[in-house]
């Protein structure tokens, strides 16, 4: 017999804005328990906006007289907002043996002393991937080093940073990014592009100089019959660094049916960083998005994805510039209806509707926690 179960989530995250981990987990556990969202704050005077957004998932959009973005970094003030909060949530929310809190704010710390079972649920390395000074790397370490040791379960989306909390609690797993549910995007049809000549490679994310390698861009365009399709917010000038610029598109923010149908027009999809990027939490959530939409993904082999394997065809994993255009020219010329498919039900395997249901598993294997505000 299933367990029964709501789910209220602590973010830094603003509701509206393109779906992250914490929206599209918190979307996928609201199919079959109630789920309370409670944002980032807006600045204002102190309360909270409820929404209702499905018959089981309510949004909080707290206000408070400090910015969020400087807030859960800064000692003290940010000690000040989670006390009001937190006790603020608690009167809405009440005390019930059922309620189990998934906290993805990394300075959120003192959640488990107002709620018994507290998971902490990292997507990305926080302290690491900040240029900051190193009192404000301290901090980020101290609070979620914290949180971590006094969570029932301690979850990250790379399994560099569960090797880390596993040294702090035993009860650390891994549970990756998903692939998206296009929903009724899903009936159109997908099949390999009638081929012109032209190999249309898509970026899909926040791009910018500082952490998508340009010349990896520039080596791709280098082979001539390449065109580059840039989809989401583009914040600085790479385009400007970008040979032959005509041969790359920007089509803005794109979600949803709209997203789908443009990444069923493409050849092959990339997610390319630098090797040594310091980011030790990074995994490529926009891989889960191509292959949803059937399309051949060419990654760099990042550290955290190394344990992973695919299928033939699916998913490449480059160890080089030089390899990574070598596998785009490979993804392109291999390509099939039948491979298509073959990606498809990877998604279908690996969706946020899955990692739901793994979550769920994880705390039912898990024994009901101590009382840890008696530990605090």
């Amino acid at each position: 017999m299933a367990m029964k179960m709501e789910f209220l989530f602590i973010t830094i995250d603003v509701w509206d804005s393109p779906p992250r981990a914490r929206h599209q987990l918190a979307h996928a556990l609201s199919r079959n328990f109630k789920v309370t969202f409670v944002s980032g704050n807006d600045f204002g005077s102190p309360s909270i906006k409820r929404t209702k957004v499905s018959q089981n998932l309510e949004v909080f959009i707290p206000s408070f007289p400090i910015s969020r973005r400087f807030r859960y970094r800064t000692p003290i003030l940010n000690e000040s907002y989670q006390i009001w909060l937190l006790r603020k949530v608690k009167d809405l929310i009440g005390m019930r043996d059922d309620l189990y809190v998934i906290c993805t704010d990394f300075g959120g710390y003192l959640t488990p002393r107002y709620f018994d079972r507290v998971l902490y649920f990292a997507s990305d390395d926080f302290v690491n991937n900040i240029d900051a000074p190193e009192v404000v790397k301290a901090y980020t370490r101290y609070t979620q080093n914290k949180l971590v040791v006094n969570s029932f379960l301690a979850l990250a989306t790379a399994k560099t940073l569960v090797e880390g909390f596993r040294l702090l609690n035993a009860n650390s797993f891994e549970l990756p990014l998903g692939a998206p549910e296009f929903g009724s995007s899903s009936e159109i049809l997908i099949h390999v592009r009638k081929r012109d000549g032209r190999i249309k490679v898509v970026l899909l994310g926040y791009i910018d100089k500082v952490k998508t390698p340009v010349p990896l861009l520039n080596k791709i365009l280098e082979l001539g019959n390449t065109e580059i399709y840039l989809i989401g917010p583009i914040k600085d000038d790479i385009v400007d660094r970008l040979i032959d610029r005509d041969r790359v598109i920007s089509l803005g923010v794109q979600s949803g049916e709209v997203l789908y149908r443009t990444l069923n027009d493409m050849d092959v999809a990339i997610a390319p960083y630098y090797m040594e990027d310091t980011n030790t939490g990074r995994t490529p959530n926009k891989m889960w998005q191509y292959l949803a939409a059937g399309k051949p993904a060419v990654i760099t082999n990042l550290p955290n994805v190394r344990h992973w394997e695919f299928p033939e065809h699916t998913v490449y994993k480059a160890n080089s510039d030089e390899e990574f255009v070598q596998y785009i020219k490979d993804a392109y010329e291999n390509d099939s209806d039948i491979h298509i498919q073959k990606r498809v039900e990877l998604a279908r395997e690996n969706s946020w509707g899955k990692r739901a249901d793994h979550l769920i598993s994880l705390i039912q294997t898990r024994s009901k926690p101590l009382n840890l505000n008696k530990l605090l």
